[in-house]
């Protein structure tokens, strides 16, 4: 929250009015360009006009050659042919594709992909052996380069397997017909970063003998793919995201026409206004939430789909099934919370189970879980004795690394740095947890596991402005390696905090310290309570800059990433952490101020503002936010550290139950009723501070 990783890129005035009036751009965008590292008008011309990216050749990929021979062979011979994808929307997206290419050439085709639930990821044998009965060639889109064994078997039934994939290679290969895949250790393609649907575009380009020729063809759904995926937007993937976001804006597939007039993608001067923002917030959850808790036929049919009335209907059924999907996945995250709330003490990482949640969304709740408390966290489903589970990880652990520790006690596991999956018996749950705690505290007990803040350039309040906000649009197409800018407002005071969404969100009003500037923002996935400020406080924010649309009005509108105080107060914070450190760690006393021990007032008055802000309920809450309420409410002022020892000796007495969150100051807290009075003088914290306070006299400042 107070994001001590602020980087920020010094102003070069005279480098920015030069670049602006070069490109006839704003100088804002000047600004952004030139901390991207484009400095000068060729470059940064390059990249805005993105004559710097090329569509390379598609027979540098390994294996394109053979791919292509088996694939023509197969039309000539019209030979059955099948294509195995995945269920999310870069296999969605693959599978469609390909088909379409394939059965305008007038091929015999087919597509398969796998039941998430029943089936899982990947090839698996059962499949392979009901395909082979009335299929000459598979092809793979998304997935296989793993499958040793399955392409094996393949080959013991006479089917030939053709395998296009984008995910790590092992040190082994399939040996299928042909394996592309720009990972491939011999592969010298120039680019290793295409989406499952970008290798599937390069065969389509290779087969076609013509990248222009595809693009104009599939440039929508590669896009789609590539940005649902998140993948790099730099080199090839720009360039194709940028003309496939041109396509979905004109686009006359039913299936997304459908899908866009469901969600309320709107329609200006003639096409629909479409960012990459549109494709991973509106069109990708409602392709990918098919795959998640019914069956991906349903995206592939939508976006096969012909007619627009049947699309329509197809399109509905996705929005009610992502609606659906949205339901199960809040309701498994607020039993996750409560789990976390019967966790005492600090933990380092946070496993969840439950016999009632569905597998298909697990994954996205661990990841809102880790990103909440900065740690490590897996949840998973039981069905009987076995678990399976989705883990997402934070920096600074490697959630393969510390799997791989506790393999004996897993079925299997599988993944990556940040992400993995897995399976368990319940019987050896419990050991489970314990050691993957005590892995994680070991590897994450010193380490700062917040995300750095990367901020472009700093942001004037006389810049946030509609034609500001439109102009760096030229940046796009945003993602991966290109984020949306990111800007800092220096001293900015907040004037109002408003509760948006039940208190889910808020909207809050800033102007500049002159008091002549104003601007709204709104902050998501924070409460009142976490956000660390009040009324007439001032702060810095990062933010981006956008426009909002309502009621046919347009107004320019910030989206805060983070907050933390101004340069002054942070150092106090800091300082008082650092107290607070000490206190809490019971052994190195040195250099604490005489004054650190709170007094019985101070306890009070923590004690009557948690009571009214917290209201009986659990809640999170910042400790600035506590400090700021109890100077305003109270007329007392009062140290973090105090405020932090307060709550400790609280949760010491049983009248607290807190949780900490790693690396910011932020408590789950609810307060408990106590059955007696509480006596302080019987603290142990209290008392052991005061011990050592008085043993050191001299080393007082």
């Amino acid at each position: 929250m107070l994001g001590e990783n602020w980087s920020v890129a010094a102003i070069d005035r005279e480098k920015e009015e030069s670049l602006a009036s070069s490109l006839n751009i704003g100088r804002l965008t000047a600004r952004v360009l030139i901390s991207r590292g484009y400095d000068t008008a060729e470059l940064a011309g390059q990249f805005i006009n993105k004559t710097n990216c090329q569509l390379h050749n598609p027979f540098l990929l390994k294996d394109m050659d053979k791919a292509c021979f088996r694939i023509r062979e197969a039309l000539d011979k019209k030979q059955s042919i099948c294509i195995y994808g995945d269920y999310d929307v870069d296999g969605v997206t693959s599978t469609t594709m390909l088909y379409l290419y394939l059965s305008s050439k007038g091929a015999k085709v087919k597509y398969f992909i796998p039941e998430r639930l029943s089936e899982g990821y990947g090839l698996n044998k059962d499949s392979i052996r009901e395909i082979s009965k009335d299929t000459d060639l598979i092809i793979t889109v998304d997935t296989g380069i793993t499958a040793i064994e399955e392409a094996e078997y393949a080959k013991t039934l006479g089917v030939d397997l053709i395998i296009t994939d984008h995910h790590s290679c092992r040190d082994i290969l399939p040996a299928a017909f042909a394996v592309v895949n720009p990972h491939r250790p011999d592969c010298d393609y120039p680019f290793k970063h295409l989406a499952g649907v970008g290798v599937a575009y390069k065969l389509i380009c290779a087969l076609e003998g013509s990248c222009k020729a595809a693009a104009e063809s599939y440039a929508d759904l590669v896009a789609i793919g590539t940005i649902a995926d998140v993948m790099p937007i730099i080199d090839e993937n720009r360039l194709i995201v940028d003309l496939g976001l041109r396509a979905l804006e004109t686009t006359d597939r039913p299936g997304l026409c459908a899908l866009m007039d469901n969600t309320g993608v709107v329609i200006e001067e003639g096409k629909r206004k479409i960012y990459t923002s549109t494709v991973g917030y509106i069109i990708a959850p409602r392709l990918n939430a098919a795959g998640r808790i019914a069956s991906a036929d349903k995206s592939i049919e939508l976006l096969l789909e012909t007619d627009y009335a049947k699309a329509d209907i197809l399109a509905k059924e996705l929005c009610e099934i992502n609606r659906i999907r949205q339901n199960t996945e809040q309701s498994i995250y607020d039993e996750a919370i409560q789990q976390i709330g019967q966790y005492r003490g600090d933990r380092f990482s946070y496993i969840l189970h439950s016999e009632n949640w569905h597998q298909g969304v697990v994954g996205v709740v661990a990841s809102k879980i880790a990103e909440k408390y900065s740690l490590p966290a897996i949840l998973f489903s039981f069905d009987g004795e076995i678990g399976k589970g989705s883990g997402r990880s934070v920096k600074g652990l490697s959630l393969t690394e510390v799997l791989e520790k506790c393999s004996d006690l897993l079925i299997e596991y599988g993944g990556h740095e940040l992400a993995a999956g897995l399976s368990i018996e319940k019987k050896l749950l419990a050991e489970f947890i314990e050691r993957f705690e005590k892995l994680s505290r070991e590897q994450l007990e010193d380490k700062n596991t917040l995300m750095p803040v990367d901020i472009d350039c700093e942001l004037f309040f006389d810049e946030i402005t509609i034609d500001n906000a439109n102009d760096l649009l030229l940046l796009e197409p945003f993602g991966l390696s290109n984020p949306v800018p990111q800007f800092l407002i220096k001293n900015a005071v907040i004037t109002d905090i408003l509760p948006l969404s039940c208190d889910k969100h808020i909207r809050i009003k800033i102007k500049d310290k002159y008091g002549k500037k104003e601007a709204n923002a709104v902050y998501f996935g924070i409460s009142h309570c976490e956000f660390p400020f009040c009324r007439g406080d001032t702060c810095e924010i990062a933010c981006t800059l956008g426009v909002n649309k309502f009621n046919g009005f347009s107004y320019p509108q910030l989206l805060i990433r983070a907050v933390r105080p101004c340069d002054a107060e942070r150092k106090a914070i800091y300082r008082s952490r650092e107290y607070y450190s000490k206190v809490a760690g019971g052994e190195d006393f040195s250099d604490l101020p005489p004054d650190i021990v709170p007094t019985v007032e101070d306890f009070k008055a923590v004690f009557r503002v948690l009571k009214r802000e917290l209201s009986g309920e659990r809640k999170r809450i910042s400790i600035r936010y506590l400090k700021r309420r109890i100077e305003l409410t109270e007329n007392t002022s009062i140290d973090l550290c105090k405020i932090k020892t307060v709550i400790d000796v609280m949760t010491e007495f049983g009248i607290a139950e807190t949780i900490k969150v790693r690396g910011i100051d932020i408590i789950e807290i609810k307060l408990i009723p106590a059955a007696q009075k509480v006596d302080l003088n019987k603290s142990e914290t209290l008392n052991n501070l005061k011990k050592h306070l008085s043993e050191n006299p001299g080393k007082q400042p």
